[in-house]
């Protein structure tokens, strides 16, 4: 009896037990957005600069919102530990905020403060160097900055896109195979708090997540039948990045099974050449434009960058090799076997979803296996779609593997500490790439469809 009544009387168990409607939900979102917005005002002392505070919760927001959908008969604890989990992923991201990198020193506090002597339309057509135009459309918006940090301005623009690359590998881990919700929210938190992600916004103030969340959003959307919207998001991604044409091999198997047609490759085009109409306004010719690509190849070439910059590949175990030979043969061989990877892929027939995305983690870790020049970053894509697959031990692993090898050549890249030697690393991550391709494509095909 006295038992019975001491959980009668325990309003905070009553209350971390109960599983609320949504109603229930939309409160305690809410209370969390408040309070988070609270901290960040007083405890971080943002009360000078409260766009911050405002840019952060709005992020937080928009991942609570997904979280909270995907969850159903779950009680309030795991609400409430689930918005905790996704609020102190925003909280370590804004900690770094402050941090000035060389990267930013050197190269893009020039270029804004160049940019600020012009017209806009003029610093979204930046001719001075290889920038792409999704970029330059970011960058000319922020020289136009008087009295907001420009350093902050960049890395509150990554970390939108981080919350939403962050949304989509969350629906694209509920996508493929079972739905497993609280899977779906931890994966979402991971990849915003992961080492990796933090120092490619933090320490270095690169905008890698702008091309993924593109990429990613634009595969889920090819995946769930929306190939308009799909191919216009990856014509974005491609506008900001050339390495999101990693996914693009994929295009040739989803023609081939009627899943895309001409008509959504060339809207997906149309809104590649929609982020360069600057420069087109500018007088730069549509050649010109498309030609930015080749001079980011050429200069890394040519300014003495080598073969690989600290990234484990089939060029990290050549100790000498010549850049402008070896540079060439390595981009047409790897055109050459991603054409072999999308044959295979419409060899094997119709494919369920779960392999379509580990085709994509395939295209996206194992190119830069034999590219030339690729830099420390360029597994940033392929991490995040690892954490989408990550719903069993075999794609837990194949995420961790993914995230250890960036980060070894971060560590080496950023720091200058080399934990593993390039050489036995590069063996390592070569075995791996075997292995994705063996699991992909020798594993029996599951029904699609009905369809065997």
């Amino acid at each position: 009896m006295e038992q019975n009544q001491r959980e009668k009387f325990d309003p905070v168990r009553t209350f971390l037990m109960m599983q609320p409607d949504r109603r229930g939900k939309l409160i305690t979102g809410i209370a969390m957005s408040v309070c988070l917005f609270l901290y960040l005002m007083t405890v971080m002392g943002f009360a000078a600069t409260p766009v911050v505070a405002v840019v952060a919760v709005l992020c937080f927001v928009g991942m609570v919102y997904a979280a909270y959908a995907s969850l159903k008969k779950e009680s309030m604890i795991i609400y409430l530990t689930s918005g905790l989990f996704l609020a102190l992923g925003i909280i370590a991201h804004l900690t770094l905020l402050s941090v000035q990198s060389g990267r930013f020193a050197r190269q893009l506090s020039p270029m804004l403060e160049s940019m600020w002597n012009y017209d806009l339309l003029t610093a979204m057509a930046w001719e001075d160097g290889s920038w792409s135009g999704g970029y330059l459309l970011i960058m000319g918006l922020i020289s136009r900055l008087e009295v907001f940090p420009t350093l902050y301005a960049i890395k509150l623009v990554n970390l939108v896109f981080i919350a939403a690359s962050a949304v989509a590998v969350q629906r694209l881990y509920l996508l493929t195979g079972e739905r497993k919700p609280l899977g779906s929210v931890l994966v979402m938190g991971i990849s915003v708090l992961a080492m990796t992600v933090l120092l490619n916004n933090g320490a270095w103030a690169h905008c890698d997540a702008i091309f993924a969340a593109f990429s990613l959003w634009g595969l889920y959307f090819l995946l769930s039948a929306h190939p308009l919207a799909g191919c216009i998001f990856w014509g974005l991604a491609v506008g900001f990045k050339l390495q999101a044409a990693f996914l693009f091999p994929l295009l040739i198997p989803l023609f081939m099974e009627r899943k895309v047609s001409i008509r959504h490759l060339l809207v997906g085009f149309a809104a590649f050449i929609a982020l360069h109409i600057p420069m087109l306004l500018d007088g730069q010719s549509l050649l010109s434009i498309l030609a930015r690509y080749n001079e980011q190849i050429l200069t890394v070439a040519y300014e003495g960058a080598g073969l690989t910059d600290n990234v484990p590949n089939i060029f990290g175990l050549m100790n000498i090799a010549s850049v402008r030979e070896f540079s060439g043969m390595g981009l047409f061989f790897g055109l050459f076997v991603a054409l072999i990877l999308a044959v295979a892929m419409v060899r094997r027939g119709p494919l369920e979803t779960r392999t379509w995305l580990r085709c994509a983690i395939l295209l996206a870790f194992g190119l830069p296996m034999i590219l030339p020049q690729m830099n420390v970053r360029v597994f940033y894509l392929a991490f995040l779609l690892a954490l989408a697959d990550a719903k069993d031990i075999r794609g837990i692993a194949v995420a961790a593997v993914i995230e250890t090898v960036s980060l070894m050549g971060y560590m080496a890249g950023l720091f200058g500490a080399t934990v593993i030697p390039l050489i036995p690393l590069s063996i390592v991550t070569f075995i791996f790439t075997l292995y994705l391709i063996i699991s992909v494509f020798s594993g029996k095909n599951e029904a699609v469809n009905g369809q065997p």
